[in-house]
């Protein structure tokens, strides 16, 4: 998503990557596209990586994952949370300041949409 975010014109994209071949391909497949300049590639999601929209797709069987980092995104200024997840996978309507209000179903997936709770 964040390739394709950055080959349609974003400023700028972050990754978060933990598995070393992955992390190393998307490397690769940045430097090239000539838009490594305009990313940022990290092996763990962390507040100082701030940005106005955040999508986050972590391993589905991972589902305290999706908690951590929606957490952790309640915490910062990002406006929009989209978390692509299993539609077997719940997530709460609420995190922190983050309230979920669509819900996308794709097949087995689905794309959960989060944003500022009113007043925030």
């Amino acid at each position: 998503m964040g390739i394709e975010a950055l080959s349609r014109g974003a400023r700028r994209a972050i990754f978060v990557e933990r598995n070393g071949r992955a992390l190393e391909v998307l490397r690769e497949n940045l430097k090239s596209l000539g838009i490594e300049g305009r990313a940022i590639v990290a092996r763990v999601l962390s507040e100082k990586h701030e940005a106005d929209i955040a999508f986050i797709d972590p391993p589905y069987h991972l589902e305290g994952e999706y908690r951590s980092a929606l957490e952790m995104l309640a915490d910062t200024p990002c406006e929009l949370v989209i978390a692509q997840h299993a539609t077997r996978c719940a997530l709460e309507d609420r995190y922190g300041r983050l309230t979920k209000g669509r819900v996308l179903r794709q097949g087995d997936n689905c794309l959960s949409f989060f944003g500022r709770s009113a007043g925030e």
